[in-house]
């Protein structure tokens, strides 16, 4: 399922507490929820991925996208003042979700369940997933540069693979640029592998994509270590002040 983009995640720091770049970041600690998009989102989306994707064209129609049946729409909203679940709450959230089949974030329609607060919250990032015949295509994936290097990437994979899993999906694809080594790690982190290649795929500058695929996300061994990659996650982000939660 060719798709005409695949976003950079941001570069995943191996140990976040040495990077200069929060050392740097006045900003302090960050709430993230990871939640289904809803249609108060678009203008939102739109502008993040103008500034994440400036030579893409034609830009993602997201009113569109988000109503479509057959795929999700993803974002990452920043958030203050809430507590987040700890480590052990969020293990089991996501071993229930993929192997007792819980469609939270699947349900199609469905709003982010924060009330008017969340129209007033900044998108960090988005990804956009399709579900076709038994596998889910990451079609889009951003992050917004300023939350880059916080966690909210990988928060994105594991919700598209969430997603991928609560639609009855075997595996989960995507395409990569060739050159964005760090992306490829984070992907081979989750199960990812190399299984084609797609010759001069980026119109802007004709550079080759990789096309890289899970292993059956429904596995329950698979689920058990989107779980425990999930609990590491969160520990070590937070060690940074980075916390999530999911919708």
């Amino acid at each position: 399922m060719p798709t005409k983009h695949h976003g950079s995640t941001g570069k995943t720091a191996s140990n976040p507490r040495s990077d200069p770049a929060f050392q740097r970041d006045s900003v302090g600690s960050r709430l993230y929820l990871l939640r289904s998009a809803s249609a108060r989102d678009t203008d939102q989306l739109t502008k993040l991925e103008q500034s994440v994707f400036p030579t893409l064209w034609p830009p993602t129609n997201f009113t569109r996208e988000i109503k479509k049946s057959g795929q999700k729409v993803l974002v990452v909203s920043l958030r203050s003042g809430m507590p987040a679940p700890d480590s052990s709450e969020v293990s089991g959230s996501l071993v229930e979700r993929v192997v007792d089949g819980i469609r939270t974030l699947a349900k199609p329609g469905t709003a982010s369940g924060t009330g008017d607060r969340s129209k007033q919250d900044p998108i960090a990032g988005w990804t956009v997933v399709w579900f076709v015949v038994g596998e889910a295509h990451i079609a889009s994936i951003g992050v917004a540069g300023s939350d880059r290097r916080r966690g909210v990437g990988e928060l994105l994979v594991q919700g598209a693979i969430e997603a991928a899993a609560a639609n009855d999906c075997d595996e989960l694809t995507l395409e990569v640029r060739r050159s964005n080594e760090a992306a490829q790690a984070l992907y081979r982190k989750y199960g990812f592998r190399v299984v084609g290649e797609r010759k001069g795929y980026y119109i802007d500058d004709n550079e080759d994509a990789l096309i890289m695929t899970t292993p059956d996300v429904r596995d329950t061994e698979y689920a058990a270590h989107l779980a425990e990659l999930s609990t590491d996650h969160a520990r070590r982000w937070e060690g940074v002040g980075s916390r999530f939660e999911r919708e």
